[in-house]
């Protein structure tokens, strides 16, 4: 057998004593400058208005990716709907039992996604928090790794270090809220503790130690900063930790709303509704045509 080599780098030219052609270089062009700029612009302006980073911040603390998957499925179900009705080649009496499916696979699924997220959730929830409680030695020291001290980094120290100059009540009450307010999200409530929470007596405990410890270094910049690292080492590692496996948690909720829409959009609509829907519209537009027709034969 012999198989012949093809070289794409060579083209001939008939009629040229099969001469070398070069090829021909392709142009390719984007768009515009003048078109890009102004969108990239008017992006930049909403992006950092008021009203929508309020909009974001409201919109991010309720259930966002599971509204927004049941708003894209409504409108590709709407779409699928009116694409029926107006389709020529889908017989008539076929399209009530088409629209009856997609109504009510949309409203079924719909239903049962925000009833599954819900349930779910706990259950994720107590798993992740199962996993970060057995774990978060793993995701503080990767936070020190990566942040170094969260505490240098969030600027506490230097607060403490310009407190300790005059020692005043305004400079330290200053450093004791800055401390309450960055710690805030690590603050255990009521029974239910989870990973690099502490209890709130906890907290009280370290913003009275470092206000003490301004208090008797007052002058001693340096000495007041040592006192107080010691005293909140541990408070700010467990920020630090909490920081680390909260990268993750987003993740987390993503995967289990898209298992659960996959589920029920994919397997429980189609399987379980679409059953219905032939029954319901053979009820009804079955004995309706079937009427029909005995008033035509009488």
């Amino acid at each position: 057998m012999r198989i012949n080599s093809i070289n794409s780098n060579y083209h001939y030219a008939a009629g040229k004593n099969n001469s070398y052609k070069q090829p021909k270089a392709q142009s390719f062009k984007g768009v515009p400058e003048t078109i890009t700029k102004p969108l990239s612009n008017f992006y930049e302006k909403v992006a950092g208005s008021n009203g929508f980073q309020k909009f974001i911040s409201k919109f991010s603390k309720t259930n966002s990716f599971t509204h927004l998957m049941v708003a894209e499925s409504c409108f590709l179900s709407g779409f699928y709907m009116i694409n029926t009705l107006r389709n020529k080649k889908i017989k008539k009496e076929q399209k009530p039992q088409m629209l009856i499916n997609d109504a009510l696979t949309l409203g079924v699924s719909t239903a049962g996604a925000y009833l599954l997220d819900d349930k779910v959730t706990k259950v994720v929830d107590n798993l992740s928090n199962s996993y970060f409680t057995k774990n978060q030695d793993f995701y503080i020291n990767k936070a020190k790794e990566s942040a170094k001290n969260i505490a240098q980094k969030t600027g506490i120290l230097d607060d403490i270090y310009n407190a300790a100059k005059e020692a005043s009540d305004d400079g330290i009450g200053s450093v004791t809220k800055k401390i309450g307010e960055q710690l805030s999200g690590i603050i255990a409530k009521g029974e239910k503790t989870k990973a690099f929470q502490i209890s709130a007596d906890k907290l009280k405990e370290v913003q009275e130690g470092v206000s003490n410890a301004i208090r008797a270094n007052k002058g001693n910049m340096e000495g007041a900063k040592k006192a107080a690292t010691e005293l909140i080492d541990d408070v700010y590692d467990k920020l630090a930790g909490k920081v680390e496996a909260d990268k993750i948690v987003p993740g987390i909720n993503k995967i289990k709303t898209l298992v659960i829409f996959g589920i029920i959009y994919r397997y429980l609509g189609p399987v379980v509704v679409t059953p219905i829907a032939n029954k319901l519209s053979s009820k009804f537009f079955s004995n309706k045509k079937d009427k029909e027709t005995t008033e035509k034969k009488a």
